[in-house]
């Protein structure tokens, strides 16, 4: 095996030194010319470059282009800063990162609620069946309301709305919803409501 071996690198190593030695031959040297002769070369060629466009060196392009960035917008910069500050907006989009903000306030339920304290806290459900702790001051809903009261069967959270004459607050209340009907009982041998 190991025979086999050194014969394939020594063979692999003998095409290699093979190839290399095929390349192309080195150009021949040139005569040294006469200095009169050698800047008329050059400027020959110059002249002819000149006169055949088409003729130019492939690794160069026949056209550079030059950015000119007068009258143009800066790529960097934030669109929204070119906007007109003096054009007021009517519902402006307030920046909410809490997981309430992204749902309306209809669509959020109440819970349950915990008072009695000086910090009484609420419990939210939102469409997902997710639920959510709620204290004062904290932000939910699209147009970014604040909890500002947390009664006994209820919370209300005030959503304020700027317009170009004043600034409307809006309360909206959510309230808790009491059971609808208590299952009844059922007497398990006969599937009949219990009765006492």
């Amino acid at each position: 095996m190991k025979t086999f071996q050194s014969m394939f690198i020594s063979g692999v190593l003998g095409l290699a030194l093979v190839g290399c030695a095929e390349d192309a031959p080195p150009r021949p040297a040139r005569p040294a010319a006469a200095p009169a002769q050698a800047s008329a070369a050059p400027q020959k060629a110059a002249a002819e470059a000149e006169a055949s466009p088409g003729t130019a060196e492939p690794s160069q392009p026949a056209y550079v282009y030059n950015y000119n960035p007068v009258g143009k917008r800066d790529p960097f910069r934030s669109p929204l800063g070119d906007l007109d500050p003096s054009a007021v907006q009517v519902n402006p989009v307030v920046a909410c990162n809490e997981p309430l903000c992204q749902w309306d306030i209809d669509q959020l339920k109440l819970v349950a609620v915990v008072t009695g304290d000086a910090n009484p806290l609420a419990m939210v459900e939102d469409p997902l069946g997710r639920g959510h702790i709620v204290r004062r001051n904290t932000k939910m809903g699209r147009q970014g309301g604040k909890v500002t009261q947390i009664l006994r069967d209820e919370v209300i959270v005030t959503e304020v709305i700027t317009t170009p004459e004043r600034v409307i607050s809006n309360p909206v209340s959510l309230k808790l919803r009491p059971d609808d009907a208590l299952d009844p009982a059922y007497n398990l041998m006969t599937g009949k409501n219990w009765e006492p």
